[in-house]
Parts: C-alpha cells; sequence; structure tokens
C-alpha cells in the first residue's frame, strides 16, 4: 500500500491504493492520526486506487473520525470502487461518515474552489 499526501488550501488530502488490510492498516492509521494531531482539521482521503478493505482498515477511518470530531474537524471519504462502497454501506458508515462519489464533490464540501 502507498499513501500520498497532498495540500489543497486547508484541504489535506490523502490517497491510498491497492489493499488496506491487516498488514497495511497501522500505517494508515499512523500517518491519518498523525495528520490530525499535527493539526489537519480538513481531510479528504481519497479511495480512487483502493481496491479492498478490510475490518483492520475500516477501523481506521473509524479512529480519525472520532479524533476530528471533538476539536470541529471534517474527514471525507471520496471515490470509493464499488466493491468497497459495499461494505461501508453493509456495516453503516455511509451513514455515518461523509462519503463522496467524486474528490471535486468532496473539495467542494470543504469549500474549497475546484478548476473545472
Amino acid at each position: 500500500m502507498q499513501i500520498k499526501e497532498e495540500k489543497h488550501g486547508d484541504v489535506m488530502i490523502v490517497n491510498i491504493d491497492d489493499h488496506l488490510d491487516t498488514a497495511a492498516a497501522p500505517q494508515f492509521e499512523q500517518r491519518l492520526l498523525g495528520l490530525i494531531d499535527a493539526g489537519e482539521r480538513k481531510v479528504l482521503v481519497d479511495c480512487s486506487k483502493l481496491e479492498y478493505v478490510n475490518s483492520a482498515g475500516l477501523k481506521v477511518f473509524l479512529l480519525a473520525a472520532k479524533k476530528l470530531e471533538p476539536v470541529k474537524g471534517t474527514m471525507i471519504i471520496s471515490c470509493l470502487a464499488p466493491s468497497v462502497l459495499m461494505i461501508f454501506e453493509m456495516i453503516g458508515f455511509t451513514r455515518i461518515m461523509k462519503i463522496s462519489p467524486t474528490r471535486e464533490d468532496a473539495l467542494r464540501a470543504f469549500g474549497a474552489t475546484v478548476a473545472t
């Protein structure tokens, strides 16, 4: 798994790819929670290249959302593949987390300017 970070205005975009499983989750957790600890309050997780997620990976999303809540931060997850979205729907994450179909829609939700 590769994790890449980029800044778009005041939005931190975290790109993840491949598999978010038991082996990759600790690295993702350290990076994502580290960004929040460093002061990031608008976090966009771009999952356009994510092919698989298991319970260990899902836990990281939940931990990040809970960590952002008391500091008035927001996390939006974008570009979920149909198979990954189905998992999010089955466990109820689509009701408790902000999911956006595209990266551009997520940036707009944060109030960021998006080139068209």
